[in-house]
């Protein structure tokens, strides 16, 4: 049998750091795992308030975007076993969940807007 060398593995699995953002972003769970406690409560304490919400829910699409890219660092070291294609398809889902959601809230507003006003009797 052949011996690998685990010096390599001291860094997070990246495909549980991108299904964690997917997953729990707006919690910070990704940055529990790969070691940047501070941000992650940051993250955590913002999303359980509800008002701040919206920045955590953005902070967690960039830090996917750049997970999702390779460019995000893990306080342990460098992500391992990454997987280019999953990365861009993560990319793409969030592109089209967002421009999805925008035409979901246009054709709503759409709907109510030419809804004539009830009269009162």
């Amino acid at each position: 049998m052949e011996e690998k060398d685990l010096s390599v593995l001291n860094g997070r699995n990246w495909v549980a750091t991108m299904m964690l953002c997917w997953s729990l972003g707006t919690f910070g769970a990704h940055r529990f795992y790969t070691g940047k406690q501070g941000s992650a409560w940051a993250m955590l304490i913002m999303t359980m308030t509800g008002c701040l919400a919206p920045i955590s829910a953005i902070w967690s699409l960039f830090d996917g975007v750049m997970i999702a890219l390779g460019k995000y660092q893990s306080a342990y070291g460098e992500m391992v076993e990454r997987i280019n294609w999953l990365g861009y398809v993560y990319i793409a889902i969030m592109l089209c969940t967002i421009i999805g959601a925008f035409v979901y809230i246009f054709f709503i507003g759409a709907v109510i807007g030419s809804m004539p006003l009830v009269s009162s009797l």
